[in-house]
C-alpha cells in the first residue's frame, strides 16, 4: 500500500520544481528584457558587402546571427553607400556577387570613407544614451576599431570577426605594388597614376560610377572596389591601439603565410594594455557568422551581456 505521506511529499516537489522553473522563466525573460531596452549592437560589415550578408550565406540558405541577437538587444546594420555600385555586377563568381546591397543610391566621396566622417555618420543612426556592443567582419573591423575608440564611453566590447592586417607595411604592399599598377593598366591604361590612392579625386571616382552605371563592366567595377578598399586601408595610422575590451578571432593559417602578423598582434596588445582577447582559429566559411563558429560568437556575447 503506497503510503500517502510519500505522495503528498512528490506532489510538493513537483510543485516546488514547477514554482521554481516558472520562476526562473520569468526571470530569464525580465532579464533578457532589461538588457534588450537598454542595449544596441552596431554591425559593421565587409567593405565591399551588402547588409544581405548577415542574414544569407552565399548558398543563399539563412542565418539566425542577427536574428538571435535582436532577443537581446536592438540591431543596427550598417548600409553605406559606398558599396552600392556593387548591384551593377554580372558576374555570378568570387565572394561579393551575393551580397548586393539591393539600394540604389550609388553616389559617395573619398570622404564619406574619411574615419571622422564615417563615425559621424554611425553615430547619428545609434541611440547615445545605450551601451553597444560593436560587431566588425572581415575588413569592417577597421572601421569598428575607429569608432569604438571614438566612443569608448556607453562601448561594452568590440568582436572583430576575423582580423585584417592594418599595418603602413601591408598597405604599401597591396596598393603600392607593381602588380595594382599593371592592373589598373589593363583597364584605364596610362591614366593608372590617376587611380593611386594618394592621387584620387571625387571626380575621378564620379567618372567610375558613371562608367558603371552605362556600361556595368565588371573590370570598372573591380577597380572601383579596389580603391574603396585602398582609401580604408590608407588610413592605417589612425588605428594604434585599442581603448575598449576587443575580442579578435583571427585565421590561424594566417600565421602561416603572414607570419609577421602574430608579431603584429603582439605589439598591437601590448599597446592597448592588454585590452584585447584574441582567438586563433581554423574555418573555411566565408564569414564566421556562416560557419561553425557562429553559435560560439553568439554564446560569448551573450555571456558577456549576461554578466
Amino acid at each position: 500500500m503506497i503510503n500517502i505521506l510519500f505522495i503528498c511529499d512528490i506532489i510538493y516537489y513537483i510543485s516546488y520544481i514547477m514554482s521554481y522553473k516558472e520562476k526562473y522563466i520569468k526571470y530569464k525573460n525580465k532579464y533578457l528584457k532589461t538588457n534588450k531596452k537598454n542595449l544596441q549592437f552596431i554591425l559593421f560589415g565587409d567593405v565591399m558587402t551588402g547588409h544581405q550578408v548577415w542574414f544569407h550565406d552565399k548558398n543563399n540558405k539563412k542565418i539566425n546571427f542577427v536574428k538571435k541577437l535582436k532577443k537581446l538587444g536592438n540591431v543596427i546594420i550598417l548600409k553605406p553607400n559606398y558599396v552600392n555600385f556593387m548591384n551593377y555586377s554580372k558576374s555570378n563568381k568570387g565572394g561579393n556577387w551575393f551580397y548586393k546591397s539591393g539600394i540604389e543610391n550609388i553616389n559617395f566621396t573619398i570622404e564619406d570613407l574619411q574615419f571622422e566622417n564615417y563615425s559621424k555618420w554611425i553615430y547619428n543612426q545609434i541611440d547615445p544614451n545605450k551601451k553597444y556592443i560593436a560587431i566588425g567582419l572581415d575588413q569592417g573591423c577597421h572601421i569598428a576599431k575607429y569608432f569604438c575608440n571614438a566612443n569608448p564611453d556607453n562601448c561594452l566590447a568590440l568582436y572583430i570577426l576575423i582580423d585584417r592586417n592594418f599595418t603602413a607595411q601591408s598597405y604599401e604592399k597591396t596598393f603600392h605594388s607593381e602588380s595594382t599598377y599593371e592592373f589598373n593598366k589593363t583597364i584605364v591604361g596610362n591614366k593608372y597614376q590617376d587611380y593611386i590612392i594618394e592621387n584620387l579625386t571625387n571626380k575621378t571616382i564620379s567618372d567610375l560610377l558613371e562608367k558603371i552605371k552605362n556600361t556595368q563592366n565588371d573590370k570598372y567595377i573591380q577597380l572601383l572596389n579596389g580603391l574603396c578598399k585602398g582609401i580604408i586601408r590608407s588610413q592605417y595610422d589612425k588605428v594604434k591601439k585599442m581603448d575598449v575590451q576587443t575580442i579578435i578571432y583571427s585565421d590561424a593559417s594566417t600565421l602561416m603565410t603572414t607570419p609577421e602578423k602574430l608579431q603584429e598582434n603582439i605589439e598591437f596588445n601590448k599597446k592597448s594594455n592588454n585590452n584585447i582577447i584574441y582567438y586563433y582559429i581554423i574555418d573555411d566559411s566565408e564569414y564566421l557568422t556562416h560557419g561553425k563558429y557562429s553559435d560560439e560568437i553568439y554564446n560569448n556575447i551573450y555571456g558577456l551581456v549576461k554578466n
